[in-house]
């Protein structure tokens, strides 16, 4: 069935691949982003830098909306986010992601996709697993007539136009290995290739089920 569709963060890692799996010809896909995607100028593509959606006059009435922006942050900040660094990492992964959100809903979005982590916990004193549950509830609370949320632990494969730093391999060749120890519980903080958490999103964001769905590793298929 066709859909008009709005996704926000198609440069991203996830957002590319969740655009990927979009782009079949069978909806009408509009981007969200901050800088056009020069491969994909069959598109509609609608610049914005997310703080004045309203002032926006390019979009139509949308079925459902895919979020997967965030600030992109270093191994060692996902463990301790200094304070000078959190006011600009609150205004990407709470506030935009907010603002996309009540957007989305005035538009007519019924659906909504959000790209999440893995130990969201709004009672952790990590900023970032904070701000992560804090904002999935600010979207649950908007009463989507769908909400599909992808909790995804590290995310592998590369980025357009960026080379992978020697720090991020050797920690993804260590942690794939030690991911195979992960069993029960702990399977759920394996790594996981972005791919695979689009393709997952997607498939569940497609079928008839209403509701809260909140996905993980088990979650994520090829």
């Amino acid at each position: 069935m066709s859909k008009n569709i709005l996704l926000a963060g198609a440069s991203g890692l996830v957002g590319g691949h969740i655009l990927d799996v979009l782009d079949d010809g069978n909806s009408e896909l509009t981007l969200l982003l901050r800088n056009k995607l020069q491969e994909k100028t069959h598109l509609k593509q609608v610049v914005t830098d997310f703080n004045s959606l309203d002032e926006l006059d390019e979009l139509n009435n949308i079925d459902e909306v895919y979020i997967a922006i965030g600030k992109k942050l270093s191994l060692f900040d996902l463990i301790y986010l200094k304070k000078e660094k959190r006011k600009d990492f609150e205004k990407v992964d709470f506030d935009c992601i907010k603002n996309i959100a009540i957007y989305a809903k005035k538009l007519g979005a019924k659906s909504i996709g959000l790209i999440s982590a893995i130990g969201a916990n709004e009672k952790s004193r990590n900023v970032y697993l904070n701000t992560k549950e804090r904002i999935e509830k600010e979207i649950i609370a908007m009463s989507f007539e769908k909400v599909v949320i992808a909790r995804p632990s590290h995310l592998l494969g590369k980025r357009k136009n960026e080379e992978i730093s020697v720090l991020i391999s050797v920690f993804e060749n260590i942690t794939n290995i030690l991911g195979h120890l992960m069993i029960g519980p702990l399977k759920k903080y394996r790594n996981v290739h972005a791919s695979n958490v689009a393709n997952s999103l997607v498939s569940k964001m497609n079928n008839t089920d209403s509701g809260i769905h909140i996905l993980d590793f088990n979650d994520f298929k090829n």
